[in-house]
């Protein structure tokens, strides 16, 4: 089951309006006004590339429309340790602007970017936009906060299209524009970035636990076109030992789009199909929009020709009831997406979304387990009217807020928590349901849409507050009909050290549609990812208490190391691995290693870390990292599926912990099912519930082992030695 968790922040304020005299609110300990600025207290503050000292910065210069908004009808306010709000009113809907003298070596976060990590000298909008090919700065999920390395962290409370000018206008002051009525600007105080993230997301919400299956590797195409294709899936998944709880039914999969009825030209049983899915350990995710269709464009697809409706069966009742957005003569607003044209649902009329649900409902009940959320980015809205009076500079993010948590309702109620979405598009009130992917990449090495810029995308997302991002495995628009093996055991080598390897392209090609070497280094990385369960769960309960992303940048936690602020293409995976995925056609790579002492985990070879290593990474090898000492949480690698099922292997009561060579230093850590392990030069002391225990030595040449004064049974195979025992409560291993 997932678990949702929220957090109330008490707020309070004086309005204040452009005509109106705002008595002088009182200096906090962390900001206080002057008289046309106010100061803004950094702990820790590190001057920026103007080398000024100092102890913080200046807000100034706030106008709106335009015109000087004195800084004396600001009003300030802590709200908790280190945060800090700064509020002012307007009688009208208007773009402020305001700047901070600010000049930093690095400005991170911003939301999911496909470009940099690093956003000085840029100007970024915080636009929600669907490009299928280069992406630039642009991106499907805006987040209106970044952290400086001065030492500060800066969010504006927004869904509107607000411009962040990252020092790309003046050397020495960042400017923010944002259309608002009320401007809401949350000042956080770090140094340490991993702090104001803590604080941000306490406030704008921490990643959801989706349930246990979500973790498991997915399997989809483009489009299936038939119940064969779909069983195929099944069956192939398993014959060929490839780890796999969800098969994803990408569009089209109903009779119009989005009717929410199985078509029954395209699938001859549905009953027997779902039934047939979920009794061999499979989780079924299907696609849809907030688009319902009153004219669709012929079909790509080969062979759906006639199999569509041209007008969804249910466009007309929503129609008539007036649960579509409206144009400005209050009819329904229809625009063209790359589907034909149609309707969008209005999720600010309580009747439509009710309306909406209800027309969801029937998949769920058709055996429906989790949705794909596509669609629902601002480019798509134009010059649409809501049912609640919201400006439409206000929607332009807002849309996709309403539109998936809408679908989260649906989840909890409907599916009782056991469900998962899949979401494109997101800003600050949904970035933390559940899984987010990220759109439609190229199946190609290019820096400008392909496997490069998905790893950097996924690493500013996770400094953005999103936990828990992947990206379609492969490249969604596939490039050559057969497929590339080269490029798809690359993209596979990244997904397995991802929240969730998501396999979908448009080549509609499975794992085993690229040869043998591909196949066989899927399943390599699948089992892989699948026996790492533990160790990625835990990560994820960690994003949920602290904001902490399972995939994080090398700044995110060296935030005062150069070479760290560079890297854009490798990151830490959780604690103790560290990821150097190859994005190109080499077989070798440089790979940064920050301080520490580093385990290859293919060689077990000692690395010290402050420098750069070249890594050789032949076709089926991806660079990855250990830290020394570390203790890495595993199951068995002959689990096929996290569904509870008696036809095929699933998660059990084994468990599995890989120590890793060092220089014995103590370590202690804590499971996803609470239990404490404490690691010592010789020792390792299990505390919790219980379970059939293996604890292997990666690399070390242990010689005995004894559980209490007991000895144990060393066994030995390609990835070291191990013993297996019952642990009960508390159990003690001791070796030399």
């Amino acid at each position: 089951m997932r678990h949702a968790h929220w957090w109330v922040v008490g707020v309070f304020w004086i309005v204040s309006t452009l005509g109106a005299q705002n008595p002088q609110p009182q200096a906090t300990a962390g900001l206080s006004l002057q008289a046309d600025a106010v100061a803004v207290a950094v702990p820790g503050y590190k001057a920026g590339r103007n080398g000024l000292p100092g102890t913080g910065l200046l807000l100034h210069d706030v106008t709106f429309e335009g015109q000087p908004f004195p800084a004396n009808r600001l009003h300030i306010q802590q709200l908790s340790d280190g945060v800090y709000e700064l509020t002012g009113n307007a009688n009208t809907v208007g773009n402020w602007r305001f700047a901070l003298n600010d000049a930093a070596d690095g400005y991170y976060g911003l939301g999911e970017r496909f470009n940099e990590l690093n956003h000085t000298h840029q100007v970024i909008r915080n636009g929600s936009q669907d490009n299928a090919t280069s992406k630039g700065s642009g991106t499907y999920k805006p987040i209106p906060f970044y952290m400086s390395t001065t030492g500060y962290g800066l969010w504006v409370d927004t869904t509107a299209e607000a411009v962040f000018d990252m020092n790309a206008s003046s050397r020495e002051d960042v400017s923010i524009t944002v259309p608002a009525q009320k401007l809401r600007v949350v000042l956080i105080q770090g140094p340490e970035f991993p702090r104001i993230l803590d604080r941000f997301t306490a406030m704008a919400g921490r990643s959801m636990l989706p349930p246990y299956w979500s973790f498991a590797p997915w399997v989809g195409r483009d489009y299936h076109r038939n119940d064969a294709d779909v069983r195929e899936d099944m069956e192939k998944t398993r014959t060929l030992g490839l780890p796999t709880s969800v098969i994803l039914i990408d569009s089209p999969w109903a009779t119009g789009y989005n009717s929410y009825q199985f078509n029954p030209k395209q699938f001859s049983d549905v009953p027997g199909l779902v039934k047939d899915l979920h009794a061999a350990g499979f989780k079924l995710v299907l696609w849809h929009t907030s688009w319902i269709n009153n004219k669709t464009s012929t079909p790509h697809e080969q062979g759906f020709a006639d199999k569509i409706d041209v007008k969804s069966s249910n466009y007309d009742e929503a129609a008539a009831h007036g649960y579509f957005v409206k144009d400005k003569d209050g009819r329904p607003y229809q625009a063209s997406w790359w589907k034909g044209q149609g309707s969008l649902i209005d999720f600010t009329n309580p009747a439509a979304k009710a309306w909406w649900q209800d027309q969801v409902g029937l998949a769920v009940k058709a055996g429906a387990d989790g949705f794909k959320d596509d669609d629902a980015e601002g480019n798509f809205q134009g010059n649409a009217r809501f049912a609640d009076g919201t400006d439409p500079r206000l929607m332009r993010n807002r849309y996709a807020v309403l539109y998936n948590t809408a679908m989260e309702e649906i989840i909890q109620k409907q599916l009782h928590g056991d469900g998962i979405l899949f979401i494109r598009s997101a800003t600050v009130g949904n970035q933390n349901l559940a899984m987010l992917w990220g759109g439609d990449n190229e199946a190609n090495f290019s820096p400008e849409n392909g496997l490069p810029t998905v790893v950097t995308a996924g690493l500013g997302a996770g400094i953005s507050g999103m936990a828990l991002w992947t990206a379609d495995l492969g490249g969604y628009l596939g490039q050559k009909p057969s497929g590339d093996p080269r490029l798809f055991m690359r993209w596979t080598e990244y997904s397995a050290f991802s929240p969730a390897m998501e396999l979908l392209s448009t080549t509609n090609l499975g794992p085993w549609g690229y040869g043998e070497d591909a196949l066989e280094t899927y399943r390599k990385y699948a089992v892989l990812h699948m026996s790492l369960f533990p160790y990625r769960y835990a990560a994820a309960q960690e994003a949920a208490k602290t904001g902490m992303p399972i995939m994080r940048a090398l700044v995110l936690q060296y935030q005062d190391d150069k070479r760290a602020r560079e890297a854009k293409d490798e990151y830490l995976f959780g604690p103790d691995l560290l990821v150097a995925p190859v994005i190109d056609e080499n077989t070798s790579r440089p790979v940064y290693l920050p301080r520490g002492e580093w385990i290859d985990y293919w060689s077990g070879k000692h690395v010290a870390g402050g420098d750069v290593t070249i890594a050789d990474a032949p076709l089926d090898v991806l660079p990855l990292y250990a830290r020394a000492d570390a203790i890495l949480p595993k199951i068995p690698e002959d689990v096929m599926t996290l569904v509870p099922s008696t036809s095929v292997k699933s998660l059990d009561d084994r468990r599995v912990y890989e120590l890793l060579p060092g220089d014995s230093q103590s370590v202690t850590i804590t499971d996803f099912e609470g239990r404490t392990l404490s690691r010592a030069a010789h020792s390792l002391e299990i505390d919790g519930k219980d379970a059939r225990v293996t604890v292997r030595w990666r690399f070390d040449p242990v010689t005995a082992v004894t559980l209490g004064n007991a000895p144990l049974e060393l066994h030995t195979d390609g990835a070291g030695r191990y013993v297996e025992f019952n642990h009960a409560g508390r159990s003690t291993v001791s070796w030399k």
